[in-house]
């Protein structure tokens, strides 16, 4: 810490010959002044202290002086200048390794010339000022972070304890330092126990050291130059206001939802707090109150037929059917009898025949589900009756008035279809009178949390099981992971959540492995290059930290694109649920300076 800062030595240094008096040296030692003398080649150092000594030797010349004693005042240990640029550790090293007599070092120029000499005590007074000062730089920023630091030794007792340790944990100081941690906490929970016996780091991942308190941990094993484990430090962030604010949140959102299905609002069950799905919602609405086709445009499992459901619900045909068909999983062959039906004779010889889909739904409404996949001569048929409200049988003159709201689902781009001519534009303009694109789970994760507690309710009721809880780690879980089967599969994953647990919380055991890997993974002190470690991904690949932290480094950087901000400013949001203090503190910065870049970037 303090290597930067050379190190003072004493020049109060005089260099006599071997054949002047030895009273003459004697006079300068004993005014204060410290002495060399080249003696056969070999540096002597004298020091005032050495005074007394040299009285013993007689009233003859410095080097017969010497010469009675060769050993006890030969120079043993010589630091050239910019040697005093080292740190002490490394110095006291070298001295003692050169003489462990506890003689002053000669200190040469880079001519080998003496200039001065340093005392040993000088030597450790300078190395106990810097551990004070280091000690003290240490304990203002133990005071300063934010998060709660815990440091142990090798053995696991505490060394070091700061004041949001205290707060988080309700633990003086003085009742844990110089203890075993242990003695406060339950071992095999401890991180910080475990980094010292695997030498791995942890970042970022969800902790409960104690019944009631939530943490996210950083925690890194203490390497002591050249190797070995000596200690091990944990920072962990207090978030249990956090948990039962989402808690709070869970259960408020839940009442909230049962009481809007109380009220009978069929658009309850799909709102959603985010603007993508706001706008979908709002546009739903408006298509309740009238009769005309709706093509809805999205992903597979995004909740394209409970969209068609509930704008069937809260329109004029609310008592009818509401019947679905997927067209992709009919046979081109029979898809025209399965929409529209066949006389009585045409295939079975049934003398009733058989009504299609769209009879049966006569009143209400029908979904038809990857209508891209219906054969062109059925397209045009279909086309047909959304203009003119009629059905005609397979093997039948009749002409049967049916009306039916037509919904229709499909994944592709329509229109890219009808330009390849495998899609009829008949019936393209027929449905797209008024289309809806339902966005992806991934892009509207603030409604985790209502989807999540929807999915319990009628699971719970399903399995006849008490309804549970989502503990943190889960909902940290969903938040990390793209859910590419979007609404489908959250609903099939908390399916198999509810179905699993056998008490009243949901933990990370019960989910599938594809989701347990969204946790924080450890990563491995690396014992070559500090700055390569390897982290797991959601496949079970492996790839760099370096590659792991774009993101976080175009955060970093000085200078980046207001597009790139903005993309940073909306995933902080989303990865928060929109809370705008923890979304300040993901991107380390101040509220203020958040919310003046929402207003700045329109993100309200």
């Amino acid at each position: 810490m303090f290597n930067h800062e050379r190190i003072w030595f004493r020049r109060e240094l005089t260099r006599f010959e071997p054949d002047e008096k030895m009273s003459v040296l004697l006079a300068a030692l004993q005014g204060g002044q410290a002495s060399t003398v080249e003696l056969g080649r070999i540096p002597y150092l004298l020091t005032p202290d050495d005074a007394g000594l040299l009285e013993a030797f007689g009233g003859g010349s410095i080097g017969e002086g010497l010469r009675l004693d060769r050993t006890r005042f030969a120079v043993s240990t010589v630091f050239r200048e910019s040697d005093l640029a080292l740190p002490v550790n490394e110095l006291a090293s070298r001295w003692y390794g050169a003489d462990a007599s506890g003689r002053p070092a000669l200190v040469v120029n880079d001519e080998l010339e003496p200039i001065g000499y340093l005392p040993l005590v000088d030597l450790l007074k300078l190395a106990a000022d810097r551990q004070q000062r280091a000690e003290a730089y240490f304990d203002a920023l133990l005071e300063t972070v934010s998060d709660a630091v815990t440091v142990v030794d090798r053995n696991g007792t505490v060394i070091s304890w700061n004041a949001v340790a205290e707060e988080v944990y309700g633990i003086a100081k003085r009742d844990i330092v110089g203890r075993t941690i242990g003695e406060h906490f339950d071992p095999d929970a401890l991180v910080v126990l475990s980094i010292l016996d695997e030498g791995r780091r942890l970042r970022g991942a969800y902790h409960r050291p104690r019944e009631g308190t939530h943490v996210l941990i950083n925690a890194s094993p203490i390497v002591k130059p050249g190797g070995g484990i000596i200690g091990g430090v944990a920072t962990e962030q207090d978030i249990t206001h956090l948990v039962k604010l989402n808690d709070e949140l869970t259960v408020a959102a839940s009442r909230l939802l049962t009481q809007r299905a109380h009220d009978e609002d069929p658009f309850a069950l799909i709102s959603g707090r985010g603007e993508s799905m706001g706008k979908v919602i709002k546009l739903a609405k408006k298509l309740a109150e009238n009769d005309s086709a709706v093509l809805l445009i999205g992903e597979t499992g995004a909740g394209k037929e409970q969209l068609a459901k509930v704008i069937h619900r809260a329109g004029a045909r609310a008592e009818g059917p509401f019947l679905s068909l997927s067209c992709g999983a009919v046979p081109a062959g029979l898809a025209e009898a399965e929409l529209f039906g066949y006389q009585g004779g045409a295939f079975s010889g049934q003398p009733s025949g058989q009504a299609g889909r769209l009879e049966s739904a006569d009143g209400g409404s029908i979904f038809l589900n990857e209508i891209e996949c219906l054969p062109p001569d059925v397209q045009e048929k279909l086309a047909q009756y959304i203009k003119r409200h009629k059905v005609t049988r397979i093997g039948a003159s009749e002409v049967v008035p049916v009306s039916v709201r037509i919904f229709a689902g499909t994944s592709q781009d329509l229109e890219q279809l009808v330009r390849e001519g495998k899609f009829r534009t008949d019936l393209y303009y027929a449905l797209n009178v008024v289309s809806l694109k339902v966005p992806p789970l991934r892009e509207r994760r603030e409604d985790l949390g209502a989807l999540v507690q929807m999915y319990l309710r009628v699971f719970s009721l399903q399995y006849q099981k008490a309804l549970p809880t989502v503990s943190p780690e889960v909902m940290l879980a969903f938040a990390n992971y793209d859910w590419p089967g979007n609404v489908s599969e959250l609903r099939a994953v908390i399916e198999r959540c509810v179905i699993l647990s056998d008490n009243e919380q949901i933990t990370l055991e019960h989910l599938p492995e594809v989701l347990q890997r969204r946790q924080a993974q450890l990563e491995y002190a690396a014992t070559g290059n500090a700055d390569t470690m390897f982290v797991g991904t959601a496949d079970g690949s492996a790839t760099t930290k370096t590659e792991q932290t774009d993101r976080l480094d175009k955060m970093l950087r000085p200078r980046i694109t207001p597009e790139e901000e903005m993309e940073l400013m909306k995933e902080a949001l989303e990865r928060t649920s929109g809370n705008k203090s923890n979304a300040a503190k993901l991107l380390g910065i101040s509220r203020g300076t958040l919310y003046k870049k929402i207003r700045d970037y329109n993100l309200v």
